[in-house]
């Protein structure tokens, strides 16, 4: 019977893109969607106005409603195709002949009329499908009127859904009482509308069985209430390139033989380098100094021509000449030569990348890029790049950026940006970040996103993965792994133009409102993946995840806030409460611990708690100390985040206390003392004098070696707390292994 209707409904949409259509007509696409299980109302298609006054309308009940059904991609209401209330056939038979007069002036040719019922009144939703170009088919579901004309009130997600995500889409839409009913109004039916969502997206949906003939749906309005819920006006707009079906999900990742294949790349025993100089300094050469300069201890071959030795070690005149085969070749010559490289160095290489520009990111590369990928596909190796920098691996010591660390870590990132790499790399030093591997990947032409998210996903050095992202060739297999991870490794993704609308015209409502960042975010719900806007908010969010992750129960959501500075405090509480996370009123037992301290007047005990200088001076120092248990122990928040401003104390002339040099021992002593408890993080605030800055990474240093975050503000803390906290709730709702959650 599926099967059928599948075949059916794929031939129904080829014949028409066939014909010219660039949609299907109304009444063809609501016949479509009443095979599919969709509410529509009940009608009739009429040839013209004759057939409205004979009598054709008895098994119909008025009023009624008359539209113009045409090939054309066309909104009906934009010319006056329209009429509602008819009351009877005479009054559908002039509307008809209007109607008729105002397509001929327009240029369109009528292929009949559709006469339906009025839909009974509810509340009126839009729901929708548009193809993404990396995802595939994503359906869209929104308060209609001018909840979706003018606040575009819409919540996106890749298809297929599940139940809980078409519940979810409906919850997160910022009118969703009104499907409630609001002040006396009637109620939509939640549960009929999430089996239309699902019946548009589901698994067995409409899009998993044709969303490669389809652009656009346009349910717009689907009016919900108790006396049904129908899809009033349809519009489903044929797909304007050809695309094959869609690919099944691919089976579940062989994690250890997926590391197998990539380990080489990160802890190689022979890199050759291509394009190393004797006489100059290139970017084969730097490769090659900061790699020693990291300490690598494999084997260095440089390639060259005519040198027989380069930076002091053995060259080969090329690929072809190495004795056994490089685990990873850096090749930094032009984009010809790289060509040439790869074809005479057939299995002397596992892995090359690619440094030259004027591949496909230029038109005029495109074809270039082909013949460097078939050049490798011929002899054997993996291509990383064209068009990036490098790779930067801390337990295997070889960098391709100056002054990088050497300690390996947990953190993994991928990075479509040379650049931004070099600022991971540098930048997460000094934040505390320690990677197992960064990977630039430029044009990603053979591999790409997807490989390097299972290599990482696969590697059990990683447990934190980030990712700067332009173009994800192979979208929905990203989607399918990162659904398969559960957020068991937690992802952080930074994406580039997601304020892009793209070059297709959209021809509906849903088609429009699919901004980028709309569908990333629905990634984000769907797969447990923290989505941020600046490379800050990244390195923060990779911070955060490798020292504060945990499988507790409870998702971080209550914070308590201690530290210096009134007003500082009250911004911060502004600020945790826009990321969702609520600092809580004091429980009565750790308020009356606080007042048993009888701190000086000017301290607030209320959370936050604001202690200024005297205060943390207070008992030779100890009160800090004090205070944290009595958080940890009593107030027992989600987090607890003590911030401090340093120059307050690194200017005074009162030293006979280390105020600061407390906070930080005493915050590191109850974390230990309280392991499984709350999340302790640190703000050092400075204003930027060497004197200040300098005390400020020897204690950041202290913190993140004992585990606990260190940020510069407490707003960027708040959005790293709120990273944690959404992959927590991820994994609190779906379990860390959500493998299946898609193929069900």
């Amino acid at each position: 019977m599926r099967s059928a209707l599948i075949e059916n409904t794929r031939a129904l949409l080829a014949d028409a893109a066939a014909r010219g259509d660039t949609a299907l007509d109304e009444a063809t696409a609501k016949a479509l969607l009443a095979e599919w299980g969709i509410g529509v109302p009940k009608g009739r298609v009429l040839a013209g106005a004759d057939e409205a006054a004979n009598g054709r309308l008895a098994d119909l009940r008025p009023p009624y409603a008359a539209k113009l059904i045409a090939g054309e991609s066309v909104h009906k209401s934009d010319i006056g195709a329209v009429r509602l209330m008819l009351d009877g056939g005479a009054a559908v038979a002039a509307a008809i002949r209007d109607i008729e007069r105002r397509a001929a002036a327009a240029g369109i040719a009528p292929r009949g009329f559709l006469v339906e019922e009025m839909a009974a009144k509810g509340v009126e939703v839009v729901v929708g499908a548009v193809h993404d170009a990396r995802f595939g088919p994503c359906v869209m579901v929104g308060l209609g009127g001018i909840m979706v004309e003018v606040v575009g009130d819409v919540a996106f997600r890749v298809a297929p859904i599940t139940a809980d995500d078409a519940r979810a889409m409906l919850d997160e839409l910022a009118g969703t009482r009104l499907l409630d009913g609001h002040r006396g109004a009637p109620a939509a039916d939640r549960e009929r509308l999430v089996e239309i969502l699902l019946a548009i997206g589901g698994s067995a949906g409409l899009l998993m069985a044709a969303g490669h003939l389809i652009d656009e749906i346009d349910l717009n309005p689907v009016l919900s209430g108790p006396q049904g819920t129908a899809a009033v006006d349809a519009r489903i707009v044929l797909a304007k390139v050809a695309r094959p079906p869609l690919a099944p999900a691919p089976p579940p990742l062989d994690l250890p033989a997926t590391w197998q294949r990539f380990r080489p790349l990160f802890e190689p025993e022979t890199i050759a380098v291509v394009g190393a100089s004797a006489t100059s300094t290139t970017f084969g050469n730097e490769v090659i100094r900061h790699s020693r300069a990291l300490g690598y201890r494999g084997r260095i071959v440089p390639i060259h021509p005519k040198a027989a030795e380069i930076e002091g070690l053995a060259a080969r005149p090329s690929l072809a000449d190495l004795e056994t085969p490089a685990d990873f070749a850096y090749v930094a010559v032009g984009a010809e030569q790289a060509i040439a490289t790869l074809e005479a160095g057939r299995d002397k290489a596992r892995f090359a990348l690619v440094m030259a520009s004027g591949f496909g990111e230029v038109e005029a590369g495109r074809e270039t890029e082909a013949r460097l990928v078939a050049a490798a596909r011929a002899s054997g190796v993996r291509v990383i790049g064209p068009n990036c920098l490098g790779v930067h691996s801390s337990r295997g010591r070889f960098t391709f950026v100056g002054g990088a660390s050497d300690a390996a870590g947990p953190v993994a990132v991928i990075s479509q940006s040379g650049g931004l790499a070099v600022d991971m790399v540098l930048r997460g030093k000094s934040r505390g970040i320690a990677y197992s591997g960064i990977v630039t990947i430029g044009n990603a032409a053979d591999l790409g996103p997807a490989d390097f998210l299972e290599c990482f996903l696969s590697d059990p050095g990683t447990r934190v993965i980030g990712a700067y992202l332009e173009d994800v060739k192979d979208g929905r297999r990203f989607l399918a792994r990162l659904r398969e991870a559960g957020a068991g490794k937690p992802v952080v993704l930074l994406v580039g133009g997601q304020t892009a609308q793209g070059s297709r015209a959209a021809a509906s409502h849903t088609g429009s409102l699919a901004a980028d960042a709309r569908i990333w975010q629905a990634v984000a719900r769907q797969t447990g993946a923290v989505v941020v806007e600046t490379l800050d908010a990244f390195l923060d969010a990779l911070l955060a995840l490798q020292l504060l992750t945990s499988d507790r129960e409870r998702p971080t959501r209550t914070v308590a806030l201690f530290g210096n500075g009134g007003g500082t405090s009250v911004l911060a509480a502004d600020a945790f409460d826009r990321q969702g996370l609520v600092v809580a009123q004091m429980p009565a037992a750790a308020l009356a611990r606080l007042e048993a301290l009888q701190l000086p007047p000017g301290t607030s005990i209320a959370n936050p708690v604001d202690t200024p200088a005297f205060t943390l001076r207070h008992n030779d120092g100890a009160v800090a100390g004090q205070i944290l248990d009595i958080l940890a122990e009593d107030a027992r928040p989600d987090a607890i985040v003590v911030h401090v401003n340093l120059p307050v104390f690194t200017t005074s002339q009162n030293q006979t206390v280390d105020v600061i040099g407390n906070l930080v021992r005493e915050a590191i002593r109850v974390r230990a003392a309280h392991p499984g408890g709350a999340h302790i993080v640190l703000v050092l605030r400075s204003d930027g004098a060497e004197a200040t800055d300098a005390r400020r990474r020897a204690d950041r240093s202290r913190a993140i070696e004992a585990g606990i975050p260190v940020f510069d503000e407490l707003a960027p803390a708040a959005a790293a707390l709120a990273a944690v906290a959404h992959v927590e709730r991820y994994r609190a709702a779906h379990g860390p292994q959500a493998s299946n959650a898609a193929r069900k």
